[in-house]
């Protein structure tokens, strides 16, 4: 009997545990519902483990993946990356099969500069049945867009893209969105390599950084909402075409 406490909702199993301060998750299937949820899973380190199943994110990879498969990638260098950088986060969108390297360099880049989500929040899916990525981003404080095309000043607000190509160039793409913000709080969509996109903003100037950080740490007398984390838009393929830019007016 297990150790754990357990919560089902549709394919997304939430594991806990009463000396835990977090709740971690997986997703789950019928075939391996019955070993999942009898087995007691503890931590060590940064992710979860049992004794027999052997650590949960890997774990998942081989029931979604395959064993051959698994064992090709670890042959050939390969780790079992979080996309979030989320240990206990092991639902199969946001695990990925990445090179030791780009997931040390993801660890210094990547995750690094999206820890911090007051300004943007950026996420990381890949999408299992369409085998296609997608980076997601709230820029909670709004972005100036940088596109050709425009003909008067505007901000974003929203981005969804999707990838076609590898894992690296997606990450690559993520880099420069993060480096473009941290640098000069910009969105240039039209030097990235998404296939497909959904972007939302306004016409106008971004507004005081000084005055939304002194809402943010409350020196109004009451904070703002900011998000933390866009979902997966699910189902989006090359089909879609999506091919959405919209601005409204303020």
């Amino acid at each position: 009997m297990s150790n754990n406490d357990f919560e089902i909702c549709n394919d997304r199993l939430s594991i806990g545990h009463r000396d835990w301060n977090f709740t971690a998750s997986a997703t789950i299937r019928d075939d391996y519902k019955s070993e999942i949820l009898n087995a007691s899973w503890s931590r060590n380190g940064d992710y979860l483990y049992n004794s027999k199943l052997g650590y949960l994110h890997i774990y998942i990879m081989k029931k979604w993946y395959g064993e051959k498969q698994y064992q090709k990638m670890k042959e050939e260098g390969y780790v079992v990356d979080h996309m979030d950088n989320d240990g206990h986060n092991c639902s199969i969108n946001n695990l990925c099969f990445l090179a030791s390297d780009e997931n040390k360099a993801k660890g210094l880049t990547v995750d690094k500069l999206s820890k911090e989500k007051t300004h943007i929040a950026l996420s990381l899916y890949k999408d299992f049945h369409t085998g296609l990525f997608q980076i997601l981003i709230d820029f909670n404080y709004p972005a100036k867009a940088k596109i050709s095309t425009l003909q008067r000043s505007a901000v974003i607000d929203l981005a969804y893209l999707l990838y076609e190509s590898e894992y690296e160039m997606v990450l690559n793409d993520a880099r420069k969105i993060l480096y473009d913000y941290r640098r000069e709080y910009i969105f240039e969509p039209e030097k990235l390599h998404n296939v497909d996109y959904h972007i939302e903003g306004s016409y106008g100037e971004q507004g005081d950084l000084e005055i939304y950080n002194r809402y943010i740490a409350g020196g109004h007398g009451y904070g703002i909402v900011y998000m933390v984390k866009a979902p997966l838009i699910e189902n989006w393929t090359l089909e879609t075409k999506e091919e959405l830019f919209y601005l409204r007016e303020i």
